[in-house]
């Protein structure tokens, strides 16, 4: 593995949690508009958080690429699987209880030692450039269309407001709360 990219794997940790940090607020400074829609979290359910992880993660690893000039397929498996890895590790952690702020650290660590131990591993992964290509496109699908169309599960939930996707920007979080205070 090339030592440059070794070196750069902690100073991308930093580039993942401070533009988490940046994009959690970014619906809100944007008023709601398409920009915080697409970019930032519209509310405060799993998925929106594990969202505002995978993107920095993923533009980070384009400026690798473009930077360091890898092996591109053996790079690009590297990455989308701990792409993958991020995203799954995080909204389980969720699942299970942990707060925000802890299971985003762990889950951006294990992206990280993943990538690097996938990038500097022996396997042949140049073989699974075309599924790992797929799985970008996936994950992209999945990016832009689960926060507008967000299906009725837990991870997509905002204990918050009570609901599911995009909050309407006139909503009265008093009265979901006397609501959920007198179960009606």
């Amino acid at each position: 593995m090339s030592k440059k990219i070794f070196a750069a794997e902690p100073v991308g940790a930093a580039f993942t949690a401070l533009g988490s940090w940046f994009m959690l607020s970014l619906y809100k400074a944007s008023g709601g508009e398409l920009l915080g829609i697409l970019f930032g979290a519209v509310n405060n359910s799993a998925w929106e958080h594990c969202k505002t992880l995978l993107l920095p993660y993923l533009i980070w690893s384009i400026l690798e690429l473009l930077s360091f000039k890898p092996q591109v397929r053996h790079f690009t498996v590297a990455k989308t699987a701990s792409l993958y890895a991020l995203g799954l590790l995080y909204l389980l952690l969720k699942a299970f209880g942990a707060s925000s702020t802890p299971a985003a650290a762990v889950s951006i660590a294990a992206a990280f030692i993943s990538s690097i131990l996938l990038y500097a591993s022996p396997l042949k992964l140049q073989k699974l450039f075309t599924p790992a290509v797929v799985l970008l496109f996936v994950f992209f699908a999945l990016y832009f269309s689960l926060t507008p169309f967000p299906p009725r599960h837990p991870l997509f939930y905002d204990s918050q407001s009570g609901m599911y996707g995009i909050i309407p920007k006139h909503y009265d979080y008093g009265a979901a709360a006397l609501d959920t205070m007198y179960g009606m």
